[in-house]
């Protein structure tokens, strides 16, 4: 193994022996090929400074984009990842809303069905409104008993249970109203008790004229009977307070049984 001072030594002496040769070469040289040699070198010596500096930057720049490039990478690979959970979850959320949508059509079939019967048993016993109940909701009824299929449900509910409610509220209390009667030819003004949807009494000014009513399938059928002219007048004045309170006696009469067809 050869010494390094050796090394030197070898390569010193290499030089020296070289630079004769360099010298003599150098002098036979014109001095305008040796400048322009000299420029040439200074030229590519900042040349490559240059490009070394430039490829420096470059090198720092390409660093920097790689490492955006890593981070959008890492980012995207996060959104894929978590648009793949969402889209999964959408896919979830929309089985479960078709899933409800078929319920509620299933429910609202059955509603409607149910519905159909209520509206169609309502019609049935709109005859049994007295005048002064139909009065009250007459618009309502008429819509019900046109039974317009092209009608929205919800409409059809409202007016069945605005009926509904109506005929409650009147079952549930006492009525005093007017109404004109034809009889012997004659139109007499006759004022009205009407104990819920059950049964009325009537009377005239003079209480000589009354009688009883009843609902039926065909509308209410009135009955005369003149003896209870004076109980009627006397109930009548109490409930609206143009007598004091007392006991007074007023027929009932039974409604008769409904046929087999109504009781279904």
């Amino acid at each position: 193994m050869i010494d390094p001072k050796s090394r030197i030594l070898i390569a010193f002496g290499t030089l020296l022996l070289v630079l004769p040769s360099i010298a003599q070469e150098a002098a036979s040289v014109p001095v305008s090929v040796l400048q322009q040699k000299t420029k040439e070198w200074i030229t590519t010596r900042r040349l490559i400074s240059e490009e070394a500096a430039a490829w420096k930057t470059e090198k720092a720049t390409l660093a920097e984009l790689n490492a955006i490039r890593a981070k959008e990478t890492t980012q995207l690979d996060e959104f894929i990842l978590a648009a793949g959970s969402r889209v999964g979850e959408l896919s979830e959320k929309r089985a479960q809303a078709a899933s409800e949508r078929d319920q509620l059509k299933k429910w609202r079939g059955e509603f409607e069905a149910g519905f159909a019967k209520l509206e169609a048993d309502t019609r049935k016993v709109l005859a049994r409104f007295p005048v002064p109940l139909r009065d009250k909701i007459d618009d309502t009824v008429q819509r019900i008993e046109e039974a317009d299929p092209e009608r929205p449900l919800q409409d059809r509910v409202r007016d069945v249970l605005l009926v509904l409610q109506s005929a409650k509220e009147f079952d549930d209390t006492f009525t005093v109203t007017s109404e004109i009667r034809e009889v012997g030819g004659k139109e007499i003004e006759v004022r009205i008790l009407y104990l819920g949807l059950s049964q009325a009494w009537y009377v005239d000014a003079a209480a000589t004229l009354a009688g009883y009513g009843q609902p039926g399938t065909n509308g209410w059928t009135w009955t005369e009977d003149r003896s209870i002219a004076a109980s009627v007048r006397d109930a009548i004045a109490i409930q609206t307070g143009e007598a004091t309170a007392a006991f007074v006696t007023l027929p009932f009469v039974p409604l008769p049984s409904a046929p087999a067809s109504e009781t279904r």
